[in-house]
């Protein structure tokens, strides 16, 4: 049993753990490759998402690295890893999220992916909440 307080993060954990011990293909960690992502390009990705039309997600950049911000993700701000220029991972989670560039480089929409689940989002704010 887990409280309010970080509950998903460690469910996520054990799932993870479990996945990994019995060899399951879903819920295990994925292996990444860093990419190294040019600062402008990453200002591109701030703002704030919302997934699937319930999930609200914000991206942060500090320091030229990347956040994202999401309550079931813990309080503090999860370091988002270039994987490519527009893909990026988190080690604290299964989450993988790509950003869509539109054809004069702005970005409006992205994908998510939290282990097999699948969100499509849109990109409702460039500014902090």
């Amino acid at each position: 049993m887990t409280d309010g307080a970080g509950g998903l993060r460690l469910i996520l954990e054990i799932q993870r753990a479990i996945a990994e011990e019995y060899n399951w293909p879903d819920g295990r960690m994925e292996t990444h490759t860093l990419a190294a992502v040019d600062p402008t390009t990453l200002r591109k990705y701030t703002g704030i998402y919302v997934f699937s039309g319930l999930f609200k997600m914000v991206v942060t950049l500090d320091n030229g690295q990347l956040y994202l911000q999401y309550g079931p993700f813990g309080e503090k701000p999860q370091k988002l890893f270039p994987e490519s220029e527009t893909r990026f991972f988190m080690t604290s989670a299964p989450f993988v999220i790509d950003f869509q560039r539109e054809a004069d480089g702005s970005v409006k929409k992205a994908k998510g992916r939290n282990g097999p689940e699948e969100l499509d989002g849109e990109r409702i704010s460039d500014a902090k909440p």
